[in-house]
């Protein structure tokens, strides 16, 4: 499908959801504050913009910092360092990660052997290290790093870098992160961001490699919430009024998050009972592939590792649950499909049973 005519049909399945929204809203709409997944659909955020003012980056500013032709030439000229980056395959593939433009989630991210030609594509050279990223506010010239993170793969088939969860402080040296918010810095004031966002690095033998921007809210924003200001509040002030904080936020002891994959088809059991830490709830009886999202785990801890390992927990018991409510589910499904042929039988062994016979007194 042409991509003009795909952002079309998106268009026209979004637009009466935005406009429902507006309409049960208490107060007068804003604006539109827009997620993941539009990295790649510029012309869907400028549609959106014609409609409500965008809250955050417009759709040009997105599609140049998500174009690694503009991005990667703009750190080169900012002596930003980051990993070796081309957009036409490598002449020996080993080494070499191949990633589609304006991907989200990592499960983009593969092997360059494994990927098809393609114009959407471009290759970085791998390298080893710890994911760290820096969630920081922009007004469009400066910025506040509110803090780092570090995440963690949940690797699937020729899927080997999709995200999973996040965790919140990371252990940083002061250098690294002077360096890290040096680099955003730069790329903020070269772009002209606005708002909340994240930047992704590789950290390596303590020298930061910056991966890319996410010129929006995203994952890691769960494991920051809870402090004294509202991160919502920090991001309207910023794109609305140019306003930033004047200090870093505190926040206590340590959070992470993490995300629940199906590992096999399933079906949402009508009666389950979610607790108050999971969240990206889906709908009762909603039908969810193999491998795709169910829901997003948070956990808070004294440390670090002790909130990974909560939410892990938490993860594996949840995972637990939902197949036991749905094992539950269909075998209550099968006992009534049997009970309706048992009944279904009988009516044709008993016509005198049926609707409307005459009973003998």
């Amino acid at each position: 499908m042409p991509s003009d005519i795909a952002h079309g049909f998106q268009w026209r399945s979004l637009r009466p959801a935005l406009e429902a929204l507006a309409k049960q809203a208490p107060s007068p709409v804003l604006g539109a504050i827009y997620g993941s997944g539009f990295e790649d659909r510029p012309q869907l955020l400028a549609r959106i913009a014609a409609r409500m003012p965008l809250l955050g980056n417009d759709a040009a500013t997105v599609k140049a910092i998500k174009a690694p032709e503009t991005f990667f030439g703009t750190l080169e000229r900012l002596g930003i360092p980051h990993p070796e980056t081309r957009e036409g395959r490598p002449a020996k593939g080993a080494g070499w990660i191949a990633k589609r433009r304006g991907g989200a989630g990592g499960s983009h991210v593969v092997p360059s052997r494994l990927q098809k030609d393609a114009d959407d594509i471009y290759f970085q050279r791998w390298v080893a290290g710890r994911a760290i990223s820096a969630l920081f506010v922009a007004n469009g010239r400066r910025c506040r790093v509110i803090g780092f993170s570090e995440q963690w793969p949940a690797p699937a088939p020729r899927r080997p870098w999709r995200y999973g969860g996040a965790v919140r402080p990371a252990n940083l040296t002061k250098a690294a992160e002077a360096e890290m918010t040096r680099a955003v810095a730069r790329v903020v004031s070269a772009f002209g961001l606005k708002g909340l966002g994240s930047a992704d690095f590789v950290l390596t033998e303590n020298q930061p490699l910056l991966l890319e921007i996410n010129p929006r809210p995203g994952a890691t924003l769960d494991v920051f919430a809870g402090a004294a200001k509202s991160l919502l509040g920090l991001h309207v002030d910023a794109v609305k009024r140019g306003r930033l904080p004047r200090e870093g936020l505190a926040f206590e002891g340590a959070a992470a998050s993490t995300i629940i994959h199906a590992p096999k088809r399933l079906i949402v059991p009508r009666s389950m009972i979610w607790p108050s830490w999971a969240a990206d709830l889906p709908k009762p009886g909603e039908q969810i592939d193999k491998q795709r999202p169910i829901c997003t785990l948070l956990a808070r801890a004294g440390t670090r590792g002790r909130a990974k390992r909560l939410v892990e927990t938490r993860k594996a018991s949840l995972l637990a649950k939902i197949q036991k409510s749905q094992g539950e589910q269909c075998e209550q499904e099968k006992e009534r499909r049997k009970c309706s042929e048992t009944d279904e039988a009988a009516e044709h062994q008993h016509p005198s049973r049926t609707a409307g016979a005459r009973h003998h007194r």
